[in-house]
């Protein structure tokens, strides 16, 4: 049940918009924050019993926002998991688990920038609805794409869908697929600006879309209200982006100083969305990843930190993305990274960080000024930790360090054991390990040649 009132005390309250740390109390009124330090201890006087909470050593903040989510892909390893091994039932019943389980890692709302098969929506409604808990959501739904495809390459088909994917073919197919998201209720419309060939990696992506065709999406979303948000790796495609009308810019690398021109002109927030290319860089060898794309996602970071430092310095607002829904970065372990990437790689102080993760999120949300800050008439997001994030961020990654987590001024039970998961018949690419060549096994048996030890 909600909270009809509840003070909380003595906390080190971090309030998400870059201001310093300060002990003080936090009054909660319903689904809302009625007023915050001293004037919350002089609201509480005039209530009578009031329940108070002692946060004594502990910090409360606003609940984390995460910016760049995929809750239906259910920590794919691959595409080819994502394209072949997934159905629209289980897809939505395993988001269902892996909602409220970043809901119960202190995240109080997320945007899911695509989904499988457009189920995205509906799990907001449910969420919306009280047929499940989970974080507020707000949704894209299939990403549009041209026939050269995004990430996957010749894996996407030319016409029609594909997994998280529609292919648009000129004006008519682009409009008629932006009326229909508006219809079933999309919060975004998500479009891949660029994509990348196989046979051309190494040249990075390429802008897919035509400046009209990207200009008639934007049009077209913007006459009935809904923002558009552009999967964009390349100069080019930022600043084509924002000239076309984009909102938000998701993943924002290799920017150069005209694209953050238009950035700031055109006044859209960047999304870089980092957390699974650090994971992949840092812990990579643990999961056997490929050197080379762990080189490639280091010199990724490196080479976009500055220009991402000098945006926000800028004024350009810099939400936290993690990615979340693939195999690097499953839902509920990773969720505070993104603002670690922004203080260890970009140069962020935590409060900035936090910032990011919290305040700045609002806007991937669309709740600018309802959430994602600690302030009187705000919705009661927040989270109680043990430890001080603006020192050490990674307290925010501890289950264990979490004590509270509440949403709209309802405490989330963080004690419910959830049902042990296993393996789904098909639901994985079946994986072998590595290539299994002699000089493999050579190698594992000290040196020895393949058939070296049998005897004839």
């Amino acid at each position: 049940m909600p909270n009809q009132n509840l003070l909380i005390q003595n906390a080190n309250i971090i309030d998400g918009t870059g201001a310093a740390a300060r002990k003080g109390s936090l009054l909660i009124d319903g689904e809302r924050i009625q007023a915050v330090g001293h004037a919350a201890e002089t609201a509480a006087a005039r209530l009578d019993n009031v329940p108070r909470f002692d946060a004594s050593g502990l910090s409360v903040m606003p609940g984390l926002i995460d910016g760049h989510v995929h809750c239906t892909f259910d920590d794919a390893a691959g595409h080819d998991e994502l394209f072949y091994h997934r159905r629209p039932g289980m897809a939505a019943i395993t988001a269902v688990r892996n909602i409220r389980h970043m809901l119960t890692a202190g995240v109080t709302g997320f945007f899911d920038a695509d989904s499988l098969f457009d189920l995205g929506v509906d799990l907001k409604e449910a969420v919306q609805s009280g047929v499940i808990e989970g974080p507020r959501m707000a949704v894209g739904g299939y990403a549009l794409m041209t026939s050269v495809g995004g990430a996957a390459g010749r894996l996407m088909p030319d016409t029609g869908t594909m997994a998280y994917a529609r292919m648009v073919r000129g004006k008519d197919e682009i409009v008629a697929e932006v009326r229909r998201q508006i219809k079933i209720g999309c919060d975004w419309i998500k479009v891949h600006v660029t994509g990348s060939f196989a046979h051309r990696r190494s040249e990075g992506e390429f802008v897919t879309f035509t400046v009209e065709e990207l200009r008639t999406i934007c049009d077209l979303a913007h006459d009935f209200g809904i923002p558009v948000a552009g999967h964009c790796r390349g100069a080019k495609a930022i600043k084509v982006a924002c000239e076309a009308g984009f909102d938000q810019i998701i993943h924002a690398t290799q920017m150069d100083e005209p694209a953050l021109e238009a950035l700031l002109k055109h006044k859209a927030f960047i999304v870089p969305a980092l957390t699974f290319q650090a994971n992949l860089m840092e812990f990579g060898d643990a999961i056997h990843a490929s050197p080379v794309m762990q080189d490639i996602f280091r010199k990724e970071i490196a080479g976009s930190a500055k220009m991402f430092y000098k945006a926000f310095k800028a004024g350009v607002p810099m939400v936290c993305g993690t990615e979340s829904g693939f195999s690097v970065t499953p839902y509920g372990d990773w969720h505070y990274r993104e603002m670690e990437v922004f203080i260890r790689h970009l140069g962020l102080t935590p409060l900035e960080a936090i910032s990011c993760g919290t305040r700045s999120g609002a806007l991937a949300l669309r709740m600018k000024d309802q959430v994602g800050t600690l302030e009187a008439g705000r919705l009661a997001d927040l989270i109680v930790v043990d430890g001080d994030p603006s020192r050490d961020i990674t307290v925010l990654g501890r289950r264990d360090k979490l004590r509270m987590v509440m949403l709209g001024g309802k405490s989330i039970d963080l004690t419910r054991v959830e049902p042990e998961r296993k393996p789904m018949a098909e639901w994985r690419t079946h994986d072998f390990g590595r290539i299994l060549t002699q000089s493999i096994v050579q190698q594992a048996r000290g040196g020895t040649p393949v058939g070296g030890n049998e005897s004839h």
